[in-house]
């Protein structure tokens, strides 16, 4: 038999067999700890200065324009601070809503200075400690984030992504418990998927899950009289499993589905089994204009990593490439760029009374004058590198800029991942 799709159905963007560039896997780039943004400027200053920057063709002088692009949300308003204390000059602001680059910053930020010193990324909130408002303080929670001004409550961070992602998340949610399993004889492992999740007239929602019934299924289930389980359900459609799928299960897990009542599929639904997308979603030249789109099933379905924390570093590479990408023009050939780019991790600490930001490289590129093309440092090569250095001296002090002294105590209280790779 003819294997069946339903891909036809999906953007070009959704394509499976298009390349999708890959991110850092966020469990591996987290086996290394994050910084406390306040250290990691003051390395990153040091690490200018050194022989090492010095042999990219970098030269770094007092006249350096501190830059930052980031979200406006008050939780990363550290992010500004640091800056002012260590260069004594206000950040310029290159960033928009949700931690997005603004390429049209560029010729501004030029004109203050020839060198550009750029710290930037996305960020996300992390509820941690036994008095943490947010649920399961053990291990903490990525997403959320206290409000001191909605007394002590805790609330999204940051808004503007988990905005985007919350109605996939919804509509993935219900597909994990809506797509089912078992097994009629304890031979057999069927699967009964609703049709709204195989053809996307069938739903309502702008937003469309799609289970790829090439890799997930094998063969539809015929009818047969004398065999009820195969009499239809209203609005669902049953397969049997591919063996690939069951093969693939961790083991034990297969076990589950081999019962004679349905059982969700729960977390097995993962990225190769689905795809998801916005019907409405605003498309330029078949992509979609919001960049991390086609990777959304990737994000929800995610075992290793948080999904909002997945987002913020998949977010941060995507508008990394981003700026990046615009220094290199012909126009920006005469000006200096460092460009610093991680996920911020936000922490509100009831002992400083402040929000506490920490900060994960995932890369680092220095595009010397005169240069079209810069030299690339990895997460994994700024940490080798920075974990040596000392930080510079701040212009002005720490301590009395961000009104707290340094807060060790918020670095440790971050424990994620709570599993070894």
């Amino acid at each position: 038999m003819t294997q069946m799709t339903n891909r036809h159905w999906l953007p070009l963007y959704c394509n499976p067999q298009s390349l999708l560039p890959s991110v850092q896997e966020t469990i591996v780039l987290f086996q290394e700890r994050p910084y406390l943004f306040q250290d990691f400027v003051g390395k990153a200053i040091t690490f200018l200065q050194s022989d090492e920057a010095r042999k990219t063709g970098f030269e770094y002088d007092e006249t350096a324009l501190p830059c930052k692009w980031k979200c406006a949300d008050e939780s990363v308003f550290g992010v500004d601070l640091c800056l002012y204390a260590y260069s004594g000059h206000y950040p310029f602001d290159k960033g928009s809503l949700g931690g997005r680059f603004n390429d049209s910053s560029l010729p501004a930020a030029t004109h203050h200075s020839k060198s550009n010193i750029d710290f930037g990324g996305a960020h996300v909130g992390y509820c941690a400690g036994v008095h943490s408002p947010c649920p399961d303080a053990s291990s903490g929670r990525f997403g959320a984030i206290e409000r001191p001004l909605r007394a002590g409550e805790a609330s999204t961070d940051c808004g503007y992504l988990m905005g985007i992602i919350e109605p996939f998340k919804e509509v993935y949610d219900d597909a994990c418990q809506s797509v089912q399993l078992f097994s009629p004889d304890r031979y057999h492992v069927l699967v009964s998927i609703p049709n709204e999740y195989l053809q996307p007239s069938w739903s309502s929602h702008h937003i469309k899950l799609l289970v790829d019934v090439e890799t997930l299924t094998s063969e539809p289930v015929p009818y047969d009289v004398n065999k009820p389980y195969t009499h239809k359900i209203a609005g669902r459609t049953l397969f049997k499993v591919s063996p690939r799928f069951l093969d693939s299960l961790p083991e034990g897990k297969a076990e589950i589905f081999t019962s004679p009542d349905p059982t969700p599929i729960g977390e097995e639904l993962i990225a190769e089994h689905f795809h998801i997308y916005d019907s409405e979603a605003e498309v330029i030249n078949d992509m979609p204009s919001l960049r991390f789109l086609p990777y959304m099933r990737y994000i929800l379905s995610s075992k290793l990593a948080p999904y909002p924390l997945k987002a913020a570093v998949t977010h941060s590479n995507i508008e990394h490439n981003r700026l990046v990408d615009a220094v290199r023009t012909e126009r920006c050939r005469p000006y200096s760029f460092a460009s610093f780019t991680g996920v911020f991790i936000d922490i509100y600490d009831e002992q400083v009374d402040a929000y506490v930001n920490l900060f994960q490289p995932i890369g680092v590129s220095i595009k010397p004058a005169g240069h079209a093309r810069e030299v690339e440092f990895s997460s994994a090569e700024v940490h080798h590198m920075f974990d040596k250095l000392k930080p510079a001296e701040p212009k002005l002090g720490l301590g009395g800029v961000l009104g707290y002294p340094r807060p060790q105590h918020v670095l440790d209280s971050f424990n994620y991942p709570i599993i070894d790779c």
